[in-house]
């Protein structure tokens, strides 16, 4: 494989690990640091997940028309400030159950748009013969970092407190960002991208959806 795949894949890999511990992170700030109920921290699970229902059919349709790198960069950046609004606010006494909810709603729109693009940007990358290969192994770092995740969570909150975990959960982000700046290759993009409305794409993904 190529090294711009290369980084690729330690980004993507680095990006899903810090997604996944901070789906664990996030909960354990609330119930140690806010002693949040159990409601909260079930609300703060769904807060992850639920960008996939309401944005994944329109984040598909807009990631068509747009260059993906700029936005795989631009969603690290994004998911690393949140992640790192938290820790700050703990360490000045003004971290709320509402602040970690609005992280975890955003880091996981932010998800969407990296997971759909990532997918997309990978043509640009690799030869169409080995194109099946590169996915594979891209879906493997993922589904590594997804096991590793909890367990890196937990060992960054037994180390240093469940705040300091989302900090270094950021520091993943940021890692991920770097890889992504350091691709060479020029995107090849679909001609005329914008030749139908993003509502008219967005009903033809969701009808394609409802019939597979």
């Amino acid at each position: 494989m190529t090294r711009d795949f290369r980084l690729l894949f330690v980004g993507q890999t680095v990006s899903r690990l810090g997604t996944t511990a901070s789906m664990v992170a996030a909960p354990l700030v609330a119930v140690t640091a806010l002693h949040a109920s159990t409601f909260q921290v079930s609300l703060l699970a769904a807060a992850t997940w639920l960008p996939w229902l309401l944005v994944g059919i329109p984040a598909g349709a807009l990631v068509d028309r747009l260059p993906r790198r700029p936005i795989l960069i631009a969603c690290d950046l994004l998911c690393a400030v949140l992640l790192v609004s938290a820790p700050i606010a703990a360490w000045l006494g003004f971290l709320s159950v509402g602040q970690l909810l609005l992280v975890a709603l955003l880091v996981g729109v932010a998800d969407v748009f990296s997971s759909t693009a990532g997918q997309v940007f990978l043509p640009s990358l690799v030869e169409p013969a080995r194109l099946a290969q590169a996915n594979a192994r891209l879906q493997g770092g993922a589904s590594a970092a997804q096991v590793a995740g909890p367990g890196f969570a937990g060992l960054l909150a037994h180390l240093g407190g469940a705040v300091t975990a989302l900090f270094a959960d950021a520091i993943s982000y940021l890692v991920s960002a770097g890889c992504l700046l350091r691709i060479r290759t020029t995107e090849r993009l679909v001609p005329d991208p914008g030749r139908e409305s993003l509502a008219t794409a967005a009903r033809a993904g969701l009808r394609f959806a409802v019939r597979d």
